[in-house]
This record gives C-alpha cells, sequence and structure tokens, in this order.
C-alpha cells in the first residue's frame, strides 16, 4: 500500500473513532489488525505503511484535544460540533502529521487532505480544509 492509501485508510478510521466516540489506544487491533479484505488481513495489506498507520493511530488516541484544539483555533468562530465529519477526520489527520510527523513536509499534508476532502466532502470542503491547514502551517513556520 502507498502512502496515499494509507492516509485514506487513516482518515477512514478516524471518522470511525470519532463516530463511535472511541479515541481508546486499547482498541488498536480492532482497527489496525484484525479488518479483513479479500483473504488478507489490514496489516499485509498496510505492508510498507504498518509504522505509519500505528503512528497515527496512537497520536489520535493521545492528543486529540489538543489537535481539536489547533482546529478550532484557526477555524475562526466556526464550532468543531458544526463541521461535517468527514471534513474533521480530514483535517485531524492532517493537524495530526504537520504537528507530530516532522518527516513529511506541510505542503504534502495539506495537498493530500485537500485531495481527499475532494473525493469525499462538498464543493465547499476542499477550501476550507486549505485555508485552516495553511494558516497552521505560515504559524508552524514562524
Amino acid at each position: 500500500m502507498k502512502r496515499q492509501k494509507a492516509r485514506e485508510y487513516m482518515m477512514t478510521v478516524l471518522f470511525q473513532m470519532d463516530a463511535l466516540d472511541e479515541f481508546d489506544i486499547d482498541e488498536r487491533d480492532r482497527y489496525l489488525k484484525k479488518a479483513i479484505f479479500g483473504q488478507d488481513t489490514i496489516e499485509k495489506q498496510l505492508g510498507k505503511q504498518q509504522d505509519y498507520c500505528e503512528s497515527v493511530y496512537s497520536l489520535a488516541c493521545n492528543k486529540i484535544k489538543e489537535i481539536d484544539q489547533t482546529i478550532e483555533q484557526y477555524s475562526r468562530k466556526w464550532k468543531l460540533k458544526r463541521t461535517p465529519k468527514v471534513d474533521l477526520a480530514i483535517m485531524r489527520l492532517a493537524v495530526l502529521e504537520m504537528l507530530y510527523l516532522k518527516d513529511i513536509p506541510a505542503s504534502v499534508s495539506i495537498n493530500e487532505a485537500v485531495e481527499l476532502a475532494k473525493k469525499y466532502c462538498d464543493e465547499n470542503s476542499p477550501s476550507y480544509i486549505n485555508g485552516i491547514l495553511g494558516s497552521l502551517a505560515r504559524n508552524i513556520k514562524e
């Protein structure tokens, strides 16, 4: 699996975790090891991206409050409760990468988030997500 597909998979995991209100590190096996795709386990599907997915999962469980505070800080008067859940999952993933996975350039995280928004969200979401993440990226550089 390529990193782009791993991001897409982890966006769906973050969406599920939010839907179940279950940012619990002890549930990692359920999300990252037991899923079956045809005859392959998710571990086999992830291949070289397994470390990335495990890092994203762990960081999401341990840093979700900080990630959400960061999104809310840059979303200017727009409460997370009002944010569409898919948009939120995409932004959580990108913010997590930007804040905690320093080997991934912010521009890559932003670009991938915008591409996911184009695929899964409404027509306004890509520019909304790009604006929030771009503001964060400018602040991180300073």
